[in-house]
């Protein structure tokens, strides 16, 4: 199953002794929504407007296995110019922005939201992860899949819970078809009061 590759993808990029805990939150889905202001995001550069080097990787994101297609392009976008796209085929792909705390955040309920663009993307192609790596080496983690199909930009939503006091959140795209192609732009993350 995609679900269970994509797991041990991630648990191999993460720092050693940890593991990817096997919480999955119950209630997640995408759900179009209209759009609603929210505190301010902890994600950095979530509509993808800067890279100062040039790299097609956006600045505060990191790129793993990205193939020359996926990148950040300026002729597609919901908020802004600019959005970032990843495109079939090859091997899995991400896009990862690592949120520290040092000393500790807080436990409590995030808000994932995000915008999606998707061209002839296959069932289980395309997922966005959140984990919470706990302060005591522990951690949890939530996700949601981009629907599969073709569609204008639609808006993705997931809530996600840190069960305990965190030190960082890593928020990742990944992207497992061998075909199709999806564009995300405006992702935010919100700790919920």
């Amino acid at each position: 199953m995609i679900i269970s590759s994509t797991r041990s993808f991630i648990a191999g990029r993460r720092p050693q002794g940890r593991v990817l805990a096997a919480l999955l939150l119950s209630a997640f889905a995408v759900v179009v929504l209209a759009g609603s202001a929210l505190a301010a995001s902890l994600v950095k550069n979530g509509s993808f407007e800067k890279d100062t080097d040039g790299d097609g990787v956006p600045n505060s994101w990191v790129g793993t296995s990205l193939t020359a297609a996926d990148k950040r392009v300026c002729n597609q976008s919901y908020a802004g110019a600019c959005s970032f796209r990843m495109t079939g085929p090859g091997s899995i792909r991400v896009l990862k922005q690592t949120i520290l705390y040092p000393g500790g955040g807080p436990a409590g309920t995030y808000d994932l939201s995000f915008w999606y663009k998707r061209k002839d993307l296959p069932a289980d192609g395309a997922y966005f992860y959140i984990t919470f790596e706990h302060v005591d080496g522990s951690d949890n983690d939530a996700y949601v899949a981009i629907p599969a199909g073709t569609g204008t930009w639609a808006k993705g939503s997931s809530f996600a819970e840190s069960t305990e006091d965190y030190d960082e959140i890593q928020v990742w795209l990944l992207f497992t078809a061998d075909s199709g192609k999806v564009w995300v732009d405006k992702v935010k993350l919100v700790l919920l009061p």
